[in-house]
């Protein structure tokens, strides 16, 4: 809460005229009825000759009030000070304007002030709907001027260009969650978590393309320091050692879990030598540089987006396609154990939710880890 309310008044100071109304009430307002912006018994219509604008490095992204005078807005009193307000009843419009401003703000050579290159401006989560709530109260009570917000990092954060394409297509209303997995690292070791986040953050926001085949070693980066790696534990020879980038193959099995539970095609996977704790038996994938790697590949007509998120002491790794290639088809991977030691891993495939088949993907065997005093 604090550091929404530090946004808040990091962002007002930027707007170009007075901000007076209230941002919430503390009862339900009542509404009085429904009128347009060009009633001029409620709006001044000086707003006709104003315009909404955005500016950054140099850019201005403008929108007149013009073009909104048909807009319906609602009308409603403050039960606390019996002071008027109003809402726009669509906000079409506000989205539109918002992401074009995004789209230009990600748009290779575009440079945000203070922003390195490969990266850019997006907004904050929220900041549409506290413009919005601008808007509406300068409407209402503030003099008639055009309203100016200046992006800079307390109205936007600082992604990589990769990232802010991916959130773009993942917040298209024709991409949904296809496939989801989350582990937990809970009692790692600090290093460990740190490699947790490494790799999960090079994962973060990939797009592979239609017809593309990954490799997850790959997209992890050599495992060594300069990479931000550390050492932490691995499983080498059937012991558990201490290796550069230990902790990967949790993120790397929560990839796979999620990958399969989307339907994307897994072309190499192995299972660790020994069990791990955060996934069932025949459910995880190990990855060691030049020895065991995971690599998928997109089958289906349109390119899948991956979002790794790191929250408290869970790992949760995301795969967006596009709704119409799904064709109402989900998957499950899942595993039965055949003995102490192995299982056998499965593909539940479901059509419009109803069971349609169950694919075999193979047998994984594992050996007890050895402990010290062990040859």
């Amino acid at each position: 809460m604090k550091r929404w309310i530090s946004i808040l008044l990091g962002l007002v100071i930027f707007v170009s005229v007075p901000f007076t109304a209230k941002m919430t009430c503390e009862a339900a307002p009542m509404e009085v009825g429904v009128t347009t912006l060009s009633d001029a018994a409620f709006f001044n219509p000086g707003w006709a000759q104003m315009k909404l604008t955005i500016s950054c490095g140099g850019k201005v992204w403008e929108k007149p009030f013009s073009e909104l005078m048909g807009q319906e807005m609602r009308l409603y009193t403050d039960p606390d000070n019996g002071l008027n307000s109003c809402s726009f009843v669509q906000i079409d419009w506000a989205d539109a304007f918002l992401e074009q401003v995004n789209a230009d703000l990600r748009a290779p050579g575009f440079v945000s002030p203070g922003v390195p290159e490969g990266y850019c401006y997006q907004f904050v989560e929220g900041f549409e709907a506290w413009y919005l709530n601008v808007v509406q109260s300068q409407l209402m009570t503030g003099p008639v001027n055009n309203i100016n917000v200046d992006l800079n990092a307390n109205t936007c954060k600082v992604i990589t260009l990769e990232e802010a394409e991916a959130e773009a297509a993942k917040n298209a209303v024709d991409y949904v969650l296809a496939g989801t997995c989350t582990t937990s690292f809970r009692g790692s070791s600090a290093a460990r978590i740190n490699n947790i986040r490494v790799a999960a953050g090079n994962m973060n926001g990939y797009v592979l393309a239609s017809g593309a085949t990954a490799s997850l070693d790959a997209i992890f980066m050599p495992r060594t320091s300069a990479n931000g790696y550390k050492s932490a534990g691995v499983y080498s020879g059937g012991r558990l050692v201490q290796g550069v980038g230990g902790g990967i193959c949790q993120v790397s099995s929560t990839a796979y879990n999620a990958l399969m539970n989307a339907g994307i095609t897994v072309t190499m996977r192995y299972p660790h030598s020994s069990p791990v704790s955060y996934l069932p038996l025949g459910t995880d994938a190990a990855i060691s540089a030049g020895s065991k790697d995971l690599q998928f590949r997109n089958d289906y007509p349109h390119p899948v987006i991956l979002e790794t998120v790191v929250e408290g002491k869970n790992l949760t790794i995301n795969v967006y396609v596009k709704a119409s290639d799904m064709n109402g088809i989900t998957y499950k991977l899942w595993a039965k154990k055949t003995s102490a030691m192995s299982a056998k891993t499965y593909l539940t495939v479901y059509v419009n939710g109803v069971e349609a088949e169950v694919r075999e993907v193979g047998t994984c065997r594992y050996q007890p880890l050895k402990t010290d005093d062990e040859d």
